[in-house]
């Protein structure tokens, strides 16, 4: 688990100095489950002690994307969620996850002599939030699917490493975060295949050129 969510008493578990000092109450979410309905609807702000969150909004077409993935030491929900606009924005667990509820007022103000480790955590949650968003915008605002892929790719791997890595997301999933139609993906894809940028099997990639050159 994330070290400063260690040092600040959090665990998977019902036990930890977490819970006395944030309130925290820990839920347990099995893969594909609802884990809030409408983010807008909680003063809570969810952590991530363990597995990926999926935030999904959909739009007045009834158009499905998603805006935000969170990890281990990711936050959202009260506090780190918009409280205008996204209204039919929902979070599910993609993978088994664990998850800290607490409430945000609690969270910013729990801690009488703000001490280093509890300033040290809010600041890393907000502010893997905000690039979080900073990194989706800069691939949302690429002009084409093949650079809203490598920009992704950028980002979710190490553009360093030469051997299969796996992307945080299946390919149908990838489509809805880069906001584009899935065929037409699949088929920039293929093409960084048959140039030999990279090799891909379902959503294990393996670089074999450095994306900073392209």
């Amino acid at each position: 688990m994330n070290e400063l969510l260690l040092e600040n008493g959090f665990s998977i578990e019902n036990t930890g100095s977490a819970r006395s000092c944030y309130g925290a109450r820990i839920q347990h979410c099995e893969k594909g489950g609802m884990i809030l309905r409408r983010l807008r609807d909680t003063g809570e702000t969810a952590v991530v002690l363990e597995g990926t969150v999926l935030l999904i909004n959909v739009n007045s077409d009834g158009q499905k994307n998603i805006i935000d993935i969170c990890r281990e030491g990711d936050a959202f929900g009260g506090g780190v969620f918009p409280e205008r606009g996204l209204d039919a924005c929902y979070a599910i667990a993609r993978t088994d996850c664990v998850i800290a509820f607490i409430d945000h007022d609690r969270l910013l103000h729990c801690c009488e002599q703000r001490c280093d480790r509890h300033a040290a955590l809010i600041d890393m949650l907000m502010g893997q939030a905000a690039r979080r968003s900073i990194a989706h915008i800069d691939i949302l605002t690429r002009r084409t699917i093949r650079e809203k892929l490598l920009t992704a790719m950028g980002y979710f791997l190490d553009i360093r490493r030469r051997t299969v890595q796996s992307l945080p997301l299946s390919l149908s999933e990838l489509a809805d975060y880069l906001g584009c139609d899935r065929s037409a993906m699949m088929r920039e894809i293929k093409r960084l295949n048959d140039e030999g940028v990279l090799h891909s099997a379902g959503r294990k990639i393996t670089l074999l050129t450095d994306l900073r050159e392209l």
